[in-house]
């Protein structure tokens, strides 16, 4: 287990505990708290993709193509839901800050 890993897992629970926790809670700060782990859970899809971008240029020196194809599948969606939650969390923060606004 890299340090990278135990990073990126511990972001994951956390972004998902923070998550549900603003799902349930009905509070006025429900809206902040879903935004900032969905922004949490954005960045790490983010550096999920960078180190897919990594394994793919390694495994393509190497020469093995499929671990190149399977790394490059992989952090293809990382990327796809990593602009999904960042995206979720600015409208978010957008919905907070016009309600707040008023």
């Amino acid at each position: 287990m890299t340090p990278f890993r135990v990073v990126v897992s511990a972001a994951l629970v956390g972004s998902g505990v923070l998550i549900v926790y603003g799902l349930i809670n009905r509070t006025p700060s429900q809206i902040p708290i879903l935004a900032s782990g969905l922004a949490v859970l954005g960045l790490t899809f983010g550096a999920v993709a960078v180190a897919c971008v990594v394994t793919i240029v390694r495994a393509g020196r190497d020469g093995r193509s499929a671990a190149a194809f399977w790394a490059a599948l992989a952090g293809g969606i990382a990327v796809v839901a990593a602009a999904g939650c960042m995206a979720a969390a600015l409208v978010l923060a957008l919905v907070w800050g016009s309600a707040s606004g008023s």
